[in-house]
């Protein structure tokens, strides 16, 4: 048996994109005959409403081979998790552990000020001992989680590794984290983030996904979404030459390759960022916005921040001193050769005393030459 696994939807009907999101997931979970959804919570991203109700219900009564299961995350309350009922809809409030084929998924809802391993011995009885089973639930996963959701401070429901050790737990899945995690190197060595279906805003960038589970073989795979806008906030370094221009062009060019197939561009929404030093600014920014306008690309509108430009050059800085022009030349000529000589993982630098003040991160190639260039031009 394959299940399906996906997490953190937030359903409001502010944004229809995530609606539609939970529709692609059902259609192709029958193109391919999949009957079993998993939704580790967040259905809703506050107390619904009907039109929020009815984004996922009408998709589920239009679906009804498809069996759903849901436990309640830390935006469900209640309230919105008893006004959903349909013939193929289970709700979990309470620990529970279910047989699927052979395989017992234990179905831990999210309780507030509770932590998840407490929860772990509720439900399972004798009956099961022995036998394969996998964890799903709501919360941090602590002692491997090096990016925290930024949209809420604080722990939730947490879960620690030392809580794993029972050797028939074959995988954790997990909501609350919207950002996948690797299913070939899963946390903790058993726990995945499917992340959330469909980006939020432009925090959550590039392709998306849910996951199946083999029942079978306990074997892990993801399947992309094909609708919605794919996120992407780029970044780009400036640093005085002959070929500024052409340079930039390159790095936007291999941005938007290394993002996604071609046949996906026009779901792109692009937030651009262009930074660093130019021997022309103004010419600097027509090139650089008649290239975006030729490539026909969709820039992100923040809802939420009306006010900022896009693409933003307000830290594109000019150089115009010819010396000093020089100088930064011969010394991004260093940095180049001093890395390509270190064999190190490109695009990082393993010493962080060039960047004192990044502390225990390892800086870019790229902030090590931006930190140079601020130091010569004495910005």
């Amino acid at each position: 048996m394959k299940i399906a696994i996906t997490a953190d939807l937030h359903l409001n009907p502010k944004y229809p994109e995530r609606a539609l999101a939970f529709q692609d997931i059902l259609r192709q979970l029958d193109a391919e005959g999949i009957p079993e959804l998993i939704i580790a919570g967040d259905l809703f991203d506050k107390d619904g409403d009907d039109s929020a109700y009815a984004s996922f219900l009408d998709p589920c009564r239009a679906h009804p081979s498809i069996r759903i299961h849901l436990i309640p995350g830390n935006h469900d309350s209640e309230k919105s998790l008893n006004d959903l009922a349909l013939e193929n809809l289970q709700k979990y409030q309470e620990p529970k552990l279910v047989d699927f084929d052979g395989l017992g998924v234990f179905f831990v809802p999210y309780q507030k000020s509770k932590a998840m391993g407490e929860m772990i011995n509720l439900g399972q009885g004798d009956e099961w001992e022995g036998k394969p089973w996998v964890l799903v639930g709501h919360g941090d996963f602590v002692d491997g989680l090096r990016e925290p959701n930024p949209r809420e401070k604080g722990i939730y429901m947490p879960l620690r590794k030392s809580d794993l050790n029972d050797v028939n737990l074959k995988q954790v899945f997990l909501g609350h984290i919207h950002k996948p995690t690797s299913i070939d190197k899963p946390l903790g060595g058993k726990v995945m983030y499917p992340g959330s279906p469909q980006g939020l805003d432009i925090s959550e960038t590039g392709h998306r996904r849910f996951l199946v589970l083999d029942s079978k073989d306990n074997k892990v795979s993801e399947r992309r979404m094909s609708s919605g806008p794919i996120y992407l906030d780029l970044n780009f370094f400036v640093f005085p030459s002959d070929q500024e221009a052409e340079e930039l062009q390159g790095k936007l060019e291999r941005s938007l390759t290394d993002a996604a197939w071609e046949s996906e561009r026009e779901r792109f929404q692009l937030r651009l960022r262009v930074e660093g030093f130019t021997r022309n600014k103004d010419q600097l920014i027509q090139f650089f916005t008649e290239r975006l306008q030729s490539l026909n690309l969709n820039l992100y509108e923040s809802s939420s921040s009306p006010g900022r430009v896009n693409p933003d050059f307000d830290s594109l800085l000019s150089a115009s001193d010819p010396q000093r022009n020089l100088v930064a030349r011969r010394t991004i000529e260093k940095i180049d050769l001093l890395f390509e000589s270190s064999g190190q993982e490109v695009g990082k630098v393993k010493s962080s005393s060039l960047l004192p003040t990044l502390g225990d991160q390892e800086p870019t190639i790229e902030q090590v030459k931006m930190a140079a260039l601020r130091t010569i031009y004495q910005v």
